[in-house]
């Protein structure tokens, strides 16, 4: 994984988060759809599920934790394949209310107390122009 930004360094703001649909537009997996199950702000990546598959190769071994029984559990080895991270610009957010790809844009209700309450992601795709959530 990528080093966090050094401080005085541009960091740019996800406009996605973890649980939205997103479809990625560049790299080998361009055209899949799938949804975020992890996002990484500091470094720029997200984790997409189903999407930039890897394969690890695990030994068979016991986890520290202890199960119901009492007894530690097996993590099991073999060839393991798990989604890597992807870099934030490879992937474009999915309008829940269109179904397109779309950039995200922000919007502000009148009235509302703190900013997290009044700030809202919406669709810039000019057919639509609803918000996300």
């Amino acid at each position: 994984m990528a080093k966090a930004p050094k401080p005085g360094e541009y960091q740019a703001k996800l406009r996605i988060k973890k649980g939205d649909e997103v479809m990625v537009i560049a790299g080998k997996d361009a055209g899949k759809r799938g949804k975020i199950l992890h996002a990484f702000p500091k470094v720029n990546k997200v984790v997409v599920e189903g999407v930039n598959m890897i394969i690890r190769h695990q030994k068979a071994r016991q986890s520290g934790r202890t199960g119901r029984s009492g007894v530690q559990q097996m993590q099991e080895g073999g060839r393991i394949e798990k989604p890597a991270p992807l870099f934030v610009p490879k992937v474009m957010l999915i309008c829940p209310n269109c179904g397109k790809p779309t950039r995200v844009g922000y919007g502000f209700r009148e009235g509302a107390e703190k900013l997290s309450a009044r700030k809202y992601r919406v669709c810039k795709h000019p057919e639509c122009l609803k918000p996300i959530d």
